[in-house]
């Protein structure tokens, strides 16, 4: 066999390690039918000792407007910290595209973001793998557990690595820029969790930044892309874990 083939025949059997070959959680049929219109599920809010006490929920979709990609790479982070973040292994297409949340829509957490994504096709994702930067380790990963970013300002986003660079150096240049930031973000979410919520599209070098409150707040957030029949990247969606799925019934 030449270099050539070996060297593809190795690429092979690490590209399922580098793209994050975990098995997706056992309600990921939630990460398409959140955003469909009329899908409900019960969630089981009684205390411990208590009997079950199932509550409908039901979700709402927020279209935030278009990512522009330019660089074939996507980075999901917390803006207000993580604009140095490392982009994702997957390559994703260049253009701009939807991005959308689905929001929950009922007693318990009612405006709370669940899910965000991506829409790169409308294509229906028949799989998912774990989105993994450089660096990510997910050998030793137990079922239900899942790598992910931090956020710490309550904020998470969708940017291009371009748009970060541009933005740090925004930030260098302008001292107010991530105050002004805050104040257009929370402008934008008022009509949300009863004024609590946050929306902003910031236009940053030749891209642009997506941004949005995530889920209960602060905390670390998986996402994931899914796929095609063809293989095909469709869609990029972070799980906000804004339910206790082992509760619900989909």
């Amino acid at each position: 066999m030449h270099l050539p083939a070996i060297l593809g025949v190795l690429i092979g059997l690490l590209k399922p390690a580098l793209a994050g070959e975990i098995k997706a959680p056992d309600y990921a049929e939630a990460f398409r039918k959140a955003f469909e219109p009329g899908w409900s599920i019960e969630v089981d809010d009684a205390l411990v000792g208590e009997p079950p006490h199932l509550v409908k929920l039901s979700f709402r979709v927020n279209d935030l407007g278009r990512l522009k990609i330019v660089s074939g790479q996507i980075c999901a982070a917390d803006p207000f910290v993580g604009l140095a973040a490392k982009p994702f292994l997957q390559s994703v297409p260049t253009g701009t595209f939807r991005v959308m949340l689905a929001l929950i829509s009922g007693a318990l957490g009612d405006g709370r973001v669940a899910f965000a994504r991506v829409e790169f096709s409308e294509e229906l994702v028949t799989s998912w793998r774990m989105a993994v930067t450089a660096g990510d380790d997910a050998s030793n990963l137990i079922p239900g557990e899942g790598l992910g970013y931090r956020v710490q300002s309550g904020i998470g986003s969708f940017f291009d690595p371009e748009a970060g660079k541009a933005a740090q150096e925004a930030m260098k240049a302008e001292s107010g820029l991530a105050d002004r930031w805050l104040g257009i973000g929370k402008e934008g979410g008022r009509g949300e969790r009863g004024g609590h919520g946050f929306r902003l599209m910031a236009d940053v070098g030749p891209s642009n930044l997506i941004a949005f409150d995530a889920g209960w707040g602060d905390g670390v957030y998986t996402s994931w892309f899914g796929f095609d029949a063809n293989g095909n990247v469709a869609t990029l969606l972070t799980d906000f874990q804004s339910i206790d799925w082992t509760k619900a019934k989909l």
